[in-house]
């Protein structure tokens, strides 16, 4: 898949992976006391990490807008991830703002630099002033893409997570931005 987005990174750093189908829920480790060669640990800072896997996506995106034309590709990555979000959507009542802001909070720490602004029962806000993503496609003048593959799919990513919770957002960094302003919050 040539998409990377939130919930899949969710899914690696958790070990699981969700099948095509997004309902099949395998392990990502052998069940022997032996590690598969796969499972080895490769010494990677993060920066060098998302510079291999976004360069490769970077370049094979550009390949596709000089055929199918700049806006073309972006609508069509947008629709890509915006179905992909809901496709993985997990309808679990056990879901609440607080869960998401706790992973959130620990997933991210290596590859944003963020100040929670609020946080309560019913918002999550936080300012991001550095983030990896936006480094990696800014750094390669992919920025729209990195938009469209990245940033657009976090509002049906919150969607996806529960339908109780809602993202807005005026700025981002991956378009020029001084920050990136995400306020969530659980409605109804």
């Amino acid at each position: 898949m040539l998409f990377f987005n939130n919930m899949n990174l969710w899914r690696i750093t958790h070990r699981k992976i969700i099948d095509n189908e997004g309902d099949k829920i395998v392990n990502n480790y052998n069940e022997k006391s032996e590690k598969h060669k796969f499972q080895n640990d490769f010494s990677q800072t993060y920066e060098d990490a998302f510079r291999w896997k976004f360069v490769y996506h970077i370049n094979i995106m550009k390949r596709f807008s000089d055929c199918l034309g700049r806006d073309k590709l972006l609508e069509l990555i947008m629709r890509a991830v915006e179905e992909n979000n809901k496709r993985n959507a997990t309808a679990n009542p056990e879901h609440t703002l607080s869960n998401f802001a706790e992973y959130g909070k620990e997933a991210y720490k290596n590859m944003m630099t963020y100040e929670v602004i609020e946080e309560s029962d019913e918002v999550y806000e936080m300012k991001v002033t550095e983030c990896l993503w936006a480094k990696t496609f800014r750094d390669k003048n992919a920025a729209d893409i990195g938009y469209a593959t990245i940033c657009h799919g976090d509002f049906t990513e919150a969607t996806a997570y529960h339908q109780k919770l809602k993202l807005k957002r005026t700025k981002t960094l991956m378009q020029g931005h001084d920050c990136c302003n995400h306020r969530w919050t659980w409605e109804g």
